[in-house]
């Protein structure tokens, strides 16, 4: 068996859900051919492969000088040519418009879709009734446990990252990709009105490194970090690098999702790698993911409660509920748990169901 995933460079793709999975594969059934990559995606080549499988659709033609009428026809050959097209769905539409000229591309691979991936059931329900003719799969995100193998204690972490000892710690970590999720940081810090707490946010500024602008974006860290207890690490404000990122997470006393706006987030299953209690909007996947686990949920309707909704969280952490679910949570959803669920569909859809 051959399968392609739809994807530039799955090892530059800003995670690493793509190419764990692609490595997975390979570790486990190495007989079975792994494909990537844009230039052999439109060559003839693809025919010779047995699923295409598409990951965010929007953001692969968002930077491809196709249209979405040659996608449409691609995939047609494909299919024409006894190829199967499936999907996991990431997203149900382009986050906060990015590639929102894109949208239309994510329609025509659903529509045709062999089969779908989910990682809720809030998606797959929509999609059964949107798409019934692909067979749709509960495959949930997977841990990225073969990434992060190092685990820190608290002590070290708070001394390779500069933070004081004498602090309790919320992680927010991702990118904020639109004012409202910045304005959720903010209306948090003043609830919790607490100057020990403080919000943890590398990628809260969201601001490229320039020397001329140095003392501004000086001046803005300060403030933020006095005014409202929001302390972006880090010398240049990118995103954190994978050897960075455990440090973190060892710092931190519970994780928070700032997201108004969400379907499904890698950022609600990290910090179970780390034993960490998560946080995070009660909407799309993510929300019955933490009721799964009893985690605390807000309302994306009304986050006036948000304060005492972490402050739940926070004694969870303290009582160490996080890492006494982490061992099921890696029974669930480790990356070989995972792995084989996805090879297992893949042997179906090849076996035409």
């Amino acid at each position: 068996m051959k399968v392609f995933m739809v994807h530039e460079d799955p090892w530059n793709a800003g995670n690493p859900f793509i190419y764990t999975l692609i490595e997975g594969i390979k570790k486990s059934h190495p007989e079975c051919g792994m494909g990537w990559g844009r230039e052999n995606f439109w060559s003839d080549e693809i025919l010779s492969y047995d699923i295409v499988h598409f990951h965010w659709p929007q953001t692969f033609m968002g930077k491809d000088p196709h249209t979405e009428t040659d996608l449409l026809r691609h995939i047609e050959n494909m299919k024409s040519s006894g190829v199967k097209i499936v999907a996991t769905c990431h997203d149900l539409e382009p986050h906060y418009n990015q590639f929102a000229d894109k949208a239309e591309s994510m329609r025509i691979v659903y529509s045709h879709c062999d089969a779908i991936f989910h990682l809720g059931n809030y998606s797959k329900t929509l999609f059964e009734k949107k798409y019934p003719n692909a067979v749709h799969y509960l495959l949930p995100h997977h841990l990225y446990d073969t990434v992060y193998t190092n685990f820190p204690s608290r002590e070290e972490s708070l001394k390779k990252l500069g933070l004081p000892d004498n602090r309790i710690y919320i992680l927010c970590f991702g990118a904020f990709r639109a004012q409202q999720e910045r304005e959720l940081i903010f209306s948090l810090s003043k609830q919790l009105a607490d100057k020990n707490i403080v919000i943890l946010a590398p990628s809260f500024m969201n601001i490229w490194w320039h020397s001329f602008r140095l003392l501004h974006k000086r001046l803005i860290k300060w403030f933020y970090k006095f005014r409202y207890h929001i302390y972006c690490t880090g010398s240049t404000w990118r995103a954190v690098s994978d050897e960075s990122l455990p440090y973190y997470y060892g710092a931190a006393d519970i994780a928070f999702i700032p997201r108004l706006k969400i379907l499904n987030s890698g950022n609600a299953l990290m910090p179970m790698l780390f034993g960490k209690v998560v946080v995070g909007p009660d909407c799309g996947n993510v929300g019955p993911l933490l009721h799964q686990w009893n985690y605390p949920v807000f309302s994306v309707e009304d986050v006036d409660n948000v304060g005492s909704i972490v402050r739940k969280a926070l004694q969870m952490g303290k009582e160490g509920i996080g890492g006494q679910n982490r061992l099921r949570q890696l029974d669930e959803y480790s990356t070989e748990v995972i792995v084989e669920r996805l090879y297992t569909a893949y042997l179906l859809i090849t076996s035409n169901f």
